[in-house]
């Protein structure tokens, strides 16, 4: 039997030749990558065991991401300099405040390359898989991969999605995220699995749009997910590579996998997930009219160029609703940068935007608090009773087009009639 990508990927990590899903398997991981909220924790089990140094500290990656400031009267600030100071002292890769979101700074600082496998503490950080590179979130074993040089794990599924057909104007690649989070998150088809997609549709996507739906498929289920390395993906991950090695995988023609589905992107409309629970998915005309009082575009789902890019169309030359509260956070300083020489963030801020800081700031809570019955529509990654502020606050998850044309018009919309998304306009 012929072995998938994911499978591939993991034999080369454990010397072998072939792996089999279930399999439980030593490892030696190419990086381990960890944020700001749960290092301390993981520094001192390191000092508890005394700890003195690392195996290969270069392979270690620690990013500042959720708190992208330490305020007055927290204690972040206390997580960033020991953040700092470890990788100071032991050798390894320090991303501090601004840097960006780890899913984005291991693509664009060239860590997530072709074959290479990462231990995070974060399975969203499947985004990695836009250059063919796998994400295996552990919690606290992050530690005993940066000591040691290696972990187990278990073989993950390997599970087949295809994509067809082209997005409709007025349809974000989000949705097809949220579509697939509606139909699979209450089953265990894609439990302990690996998506991999493929098809003639992923052509049609840009690597912005397929990480986006890879930081959003762990909802549905599976472990991580992967995209196929083409051309556009090969070129980008060489031009970051800065010559560290990497290795393309294809999957065998007798592949097997566990569970196969096909998805027409031309048949996808704007969807709405509704709160408090992830699957609970409507088309958004189900919602539409529904007042809001604060809109927010980031996050490791939509924080990139594309995005950007998307919602400055439809504001260019136009005011955001007065009663609402926009939110803008950049996925990363290169993000912020390229979107400041492109004009977007100028676009963005004149039609009423706050321009936060490159992180996860609003989609954790840790900005953008929302008071009691206060309405939100974001592009998030939860929408959980309290995720953002106020137990009593409602938290509604859509795409960026989406997030920007409510913003306008200052309640829930569906994007599709905006003059500003026809193919001709200026």
């Amino acid at each position: 039997m012929g072995q998938s990508v994911v499978q591939k990927i993991i034999a080369r990590a454990a010397g072998r030749e072939t792996v089999e899903p279930g399999e439980y398997v030593t490892v030696t991981p190419d990086y381990t990558c960890c944020q700001d909220i749960s290092w301390p924790a993981r520094k001192r089990i390191m000092e508890q065991a005394g700890v003195t140094r690392l195996a290969h500290p270069e392979k270690l990656v620690l990013v500042v991401d959720h708190t992208t400031a330490a305020g007055m009267g927290s204690a972040y600030h206390r997580n960033h300099g020991e953040m700092r100071d470890f990788a100071e002292k032991h050798g390894a890769n320090y991303f501090g405040p601004g840097s960006g979101l780890r899913h984005q700074v291991l693509v664009e600082q060239g860590f997530a390359r072709p074959g290479t496998l990462v231990f995070s503490d974060e399975p969203n950080i499947a985004s990695i898989g836009v250059v063919g590179a796998l994400n295996i979130a552990i919690s606290t074993e992050v530690v005993v991969t940066s000591v040691l040089n290696e972990n187990w794990m278990v073989v993950p599924r390997p599970i087949r999605f295809t994509l067809t057909g082209r997005l409709a104007e007025g349809v974000h690649i989000r949705d097809l995220a949220q579509a697939i989070i509606r139909d699979y998150a209450e089953t265990d088809l894609l439990s302990q699995g690996c998506i991999e997609y493929g098809g003639d549709g992923v052509a049609g996507l840009s690597l912005d749009e397929r990480q986006t739906l890879l930081a959003c498929t762990y909802h549905a289920g599976p472990d991580t997910a992967l995209m196929p390395v083409d051309e556009a993906a090969l070129a980008y991950a060489r031009s970051r590579a800065d010559g560290r090695p990497f290795e393309v995988f294809e999957a065998d023609a007798d592949a097997e996998y566990a569970y196969e589905a096909s998805f027409d992107l031309g048949a996808l409309e704007p969807l709405v997930t509704v709160p408090p629970e992830l699957h609970t998915v409507s088309p958004v005309g189900e919602v539409a009219g529904l007042r809001i009082d604060q809109a927010a575009i980031g996050t490791c789902a939509n924080g990139r160029m594309d995005d950007l890019r998307a919602a400055a169309a439809i504001l260019r030359g136009r005011r955001i609703a007065s009663h609402v509260t926009f939110y803008v956070t950049p996925g990363s300083r290169e993000i912020y940068a390229q979107a400041g020489r492109e004009g977007l963030l100028s676009i963005l801020a004149e039609a009423g935007a706050t321009i936060l800081a490159p992180g996860c700031t609003t989609c954790w809570g840790y900005e953008g608090v929302l008071n009691d019955g206060e309405v939100s529509i974001s592009t998030h990654q939860m929408n959980y009773h309290g995720r953002n502020g106020s137990r009593l606050a409602r938290a509604y998850l859509a795409s960026p087009i989406t997030v920007a044309a409510s913003a306008l018009a200052g309640a829930i919309v569906d994007p599709r009639g905006d003059p500003a998304l026809r193919r001709d306009a200026a």
